[in-house]
């Protein structure tokens, strides 16, 4: 009676499979918790936040600015919110937070042309959307 051996490719071990991987560094609860902290997004100069501001509260405000009252100047500075609102939505992981900001710079423009010879037009929304725009343009 001829005896068979196993080869070493049919060992008992090579049908063991890996019942648990870990979560990608992205996707942990860490991750989470510090992208609803939104700590980016909070040290940005033109968000307000509310008084007593705890991690997970939103800011009051996603645009509180105010005119320097030179265009060119509010230009450049709405250009350098934009950059840094990229920045943190980035670092952040919030997609939406253009969004949020955008919506807050309408009703700022709304708020402002609801006062006696307010203008909607502001410098400063101006330099901040021609940034994101330019942004827009040049993602692949």
């Amino acid at each position: 009676m001829a005896v068979k051996s196993r080869s070493k490719a049919t060992l008992p071990a090579s049908f063991l499979r890996l019942a648990y991987s870990a979560p990608k560094q992205e996707d942990s609860i860490g991750a989470q918790v510090r992208r609803f902290t939104l700590p980016a997004t909070k040290a940005l100069p033109f968000v307000k936040l509310r008084a007593k501001d705890q991690p997970l509260l939103r800011p009051e405000s996603y645009w509180h600015v105010r005119s320097t009252g030179k265009t060119l100047r509010d230009k450049e500075l709405g250009r350098q919110y934009a950059r840094a609102a990229i920045a943190a939505m980035k670092a952040d992981h919030d997609s939406s937070l253009v969004a949020l900001i955008l919506q807050d710079i309408i009703a700022d423009a709304v708020t402002r042309s609801m006062r006696k010879g307010g203008s909607m037009r502001s410098a400063i929304a101006m330099g901040f959307l021609s940034e994101i725009s330019l942004a827009l343009a040049d993602a692949p």
